[in-house]
């Protein structure tokens, strides 16, 4: 995936305001909800990313989700408790949750502006790009859990491989 961030000049602008500005010059949808709210969606190795953007501007916060649209039933909730402690340990950036009110998986992640700061497209770049390569990494370790029977030990250790030597 690749976001073209240089092609639009840094000015004092919100933080959706640049995110959507990013989304609209790599070629991706975006939809604005209002002031306080934008999607993305991003096509996926497995299948879409929705991520979600919620500015709140009395906290400075921008907070970022992309729902798995996996609802986790009670008999599967320990092992996938389990295989969030696993995944999460492994993310530089954000973390995934497994939400009490309806069973949802999401991937979360928040940023902390400075009052009177604007988000730059550098920031903006990194904040997407993490939210899709945990998505990317590991959804198919939940898939794993959910549908094929795997423990949570054996699902991350499908999804992440360690490359011992060179070639």
């Amino acid at each position: 995936m690749a976001f073209t961030s240089a092609e639009f000049e840094l000015e004092a602008i919100g933080p959706l305001d640049t995110i959507e500005r990013l989304a609209l010059t790599s070629d991706l949808d975006a939809q604005r909800v209002d002031a306080t709210e934008l999607h993305v969606n991003i096509t996926g190795l497995w299948r879409d990313v929705a991520v979600w953007f919620a500015w709140r501007e009395e906290a400075q916060v921008l907070q970022i989700g992309a729902p798995l649209e996996i609802k986790v039933p009670a008999a599967k909730r320990a092992e996938v408790c389990a295989l969030l402690a696993l995944v999460n340990e492994r993310l530089w950036l954000g973390h995934f949750d497994l939400w009490e009110s309806g069973g949802g998986l999401i991937y979360r992640n928040g940023a902390v502006l400075p009052a009177g700061q604007s988000m730059d497209p550098s920031q903006a770049e990194i904040l997407l790009r993490g939210a899709v390569e945990a998505f990317e990494k590991f959804y198919p370790a939940f898939n794993y859990v959910m549908w094929g029977g795997k423990t949570a030990a054996e699902a991350i250790e499908a999804c992440v491989l360690e490359t011992v030597g060179n070639a």
